[in-house]
């Protein structure tokens, strides 16, 4: 099938965490490649891309969110909006992973489903010294919440953010396009 024959798939993606997590930084990270370290936090932000994954032309939008100052029912449109989540916390910051449990928990109640496709993101490891949570208890978080992980720094690393932002595409994807087994 030529690129012209090829469907268009949209899908929104909503960034969710604390307050200097990283959550624009990604954002801004994955749609131009470069880091930029200070950001107007007090805005939320609707990026947009045309993007290929997996050869599939995806229509790609991402909601930033401005956590502080958001309302439960902005939050609650925001979460319905999107097709996919990333949470951010910083390692830097263990009051931010404490706050991960209670979005999942407000996305699966929002959504009304337990396997919204979801990565956890660890942002900040390029910040050892500062370091107030473990590589494993991001990884046992994740796997209690039923979400991919991934531990990185956006601000060193633009591979590693294209691959968190593909690996929730991906999942996105598999829910567009059900995989079927054909047994003969």
């Amino acid at each position: 099938m030529d690129s012209d024959a090829r469907k268009m798939i949209s899908v929104k993606l909503l960034v969710l965490g604390m307050h200097n997590t990283g959550k624009t930084a990604l954002c801004v990270r994955f749609l131009t490649k470069r880091f930029i370290g200070d950001y107007d936090h007090k805005k939320e932000i609707t990026y947009r891309c045309l993007r290929t994954v997996d050869q599939v032309a995806v229509d790609l939008e991402v909601l930033d969110t401005a956590c502080k100052d958001s309302s439960l029912a902005s939050l609650e449109c925001s979460i319905r909006w999107a097709d996919g989540f990333l949470l951010l916390y910083s390692i830097t910051q263990r009051l931010s992973f404490l706050e991960i449990p209670g979005l999942k928990k407000l996305i699966d109640h929002t959504k009304q489903s337990l396997v919204a496709p979801t990565v956890l993101i660890a942002n900040k490891a390029d910040m050892e010294i500062g370091r107030e949570v473990t590589t494993e208890e991001g990884e046992k978080l994740a796997k209690d919440l039923r979400c991919g992980f991934k531990e990185l720094s956006v601000a060193e690393a633009v591979v590693s953010v294209e691959a968190a932002v593909v690996q929730l595409i991906r999942f996105d994807l598999s829910f567009s396009f059900p995989i079927v087994v054909i047994i003969s």
